[in-house]
């Protein structure tokens, strides 16, 4: 990538600032580019390509075609490859008939293509031996999905946003940069992009936030509402870290036993606890049994607390979505994956949310 003016370089420090804070890549990894062809994923793979010498990294790009545009989503895939032809990148790409995905699980569109996203970025990265996934969520990004998760409800999960690290494994270098500084960028080192015009579609949430209720903040109540949730969200960030890190020495101390697909708690241990920290240690165990947090509501883990206190309840259960079902036995509370379907197993208790309820906060983008 070679520039001339002053603002690229600009922006290719605060990405490496970025990426440093969050120790994102160590020298010597190789880095897996989600690209879509769109503005920010150009912008990822262009500033990795002109980082990869300082930051001694391997890059490779992977492109989905989720076959919901027609031959516009043909032309997406047709500029990624041009573009990894002319930078000598590899590149992976599949397609995938997310409508179809969709209508099989049940799922709306949006959910059942950011699952295959993910699964597809997870394999490719699997069988290529990348060690990170980079994916080009930037600072607005970020901010549309705090608001989209305070008009549904959510926690301090939900309002910390998109974070900059998941798993240990999915990066996001671009989640401090402004959209605006994004298009700047592409625009001064000449690079085109796709645009996709259902991003213009207000009948998706997202979309409402971004064209309807930003603009209506910033025109009625601050001017500058953008930095002031971008700065919230930093600090929730920070404070939900130090949180869940008193949340794992929590569950640490009160774990019993563990297995690949269970875990028991010390009830007595969990008891003791501030019923916030609490909530965490139950939420933390639910995750390291069932591997995601997906439609597990604040009413679940409330469930959970009020059973473990609840005196006289031995040998009986309480069954969560996912297939996940909670015994208590004396003093001992086990989550167990199940590998049958719970309706098939034995006598339990109900939890006073439909297994299909909405869950409060997102669980991670």
């Amino acid at each position: 990538m070679t520039v001339q003016s002053s603002f690229a370089p600009k922006f290719a420090d605060q990405v490496l600032d970025t990426i440093r804070e969050h120790d994102m890549i160590a020298p010597g990894h190789s880095v897996l580019i989600g690209v879509s062809g769109g503005p920010d994923s150009m912008a990822l793979a262009q500033v990795l390509t002109g980082l990869k010498k300082d930051l001694d990294i391997r890059i490779g790009l992977a492109h989905l075609n989720h076959m919901l545009r027609g031959n516009h989503a043909l032309a997406d895939e047709t500029f990624v490859r041009e573009f990894a032809r002319e930078h000598h990148l590899d590149l992976v790409v599949e397609t995938k008939n997310i409508a179809e995905l969709a209508k099989h699980q049940r799922l709306c569109v949006e959910e059942a293509g950011r699952n295959a996203r993910y699964d597809f970025f997870t394999r490719v990265a699997g069988e290529k031996e990348f060690h990170r996934i980079a994916l080009g969520h930037h600072r607005d990004d970020n901010i549309e999905q705090v608001l989209m998760n305070l008009v549904r409800g959510t926690g301090p999960l939900g309002l910390r946003g998109i974070p900059p690290v998941r798993q240990g494994k999915f990066i996001r270098p671009l989640i401090r940069i402004p959209r605006a500084d994004i298009l700047a960028f592409l625009d001064e080192i000449n690079q085109d992009y796709r645009v996709d015009e259902s991003n213009e579609d207000t009948s998706y949430l997202r979309n409402r936030i971004r064209h309807c209720l930003i603009p209506f903040l910033e025109k009625e109540f601050n001017p500058d509402i953008k930095a002031g949730l971008a700065r919230m969200s930093g600090i929730i960030e920070q404070e939900d870290n130090f949180l869940g890190r008193m949340a794992q020495t929590a569950l640490d101390n009160a774990t019993t036993q563990r297995e690949k697909e269970q875990i028991e708690l010390s009830i007595p241990a969990i008891n003791k606890l501030d019923q916030a920290l609490g909530a965490r240690v139950i939420r933390a165990a639910l995750l390291s049994v069932k591997k995601d947090l997906r439609r597990i509501s604040n009413t679940h883990i409330r469930d959970i607390l009020y059973f473990a206190g609840k005196k006289g309840e031995s040998g009986k259960s309480l069954d969560l979505p996912g297939q996940i079902r909670v015994y208590r036995q004396r003093d001992i509370l086990r989550i167990k994956k199940e590998e049958t379907a719970l309706r098939t197993l034995g006598r339990h208790l109900k939890t006073r949310r439909h297994q299909n309820g909405k869950p409060d906060e997102n669980p991670g983008s």
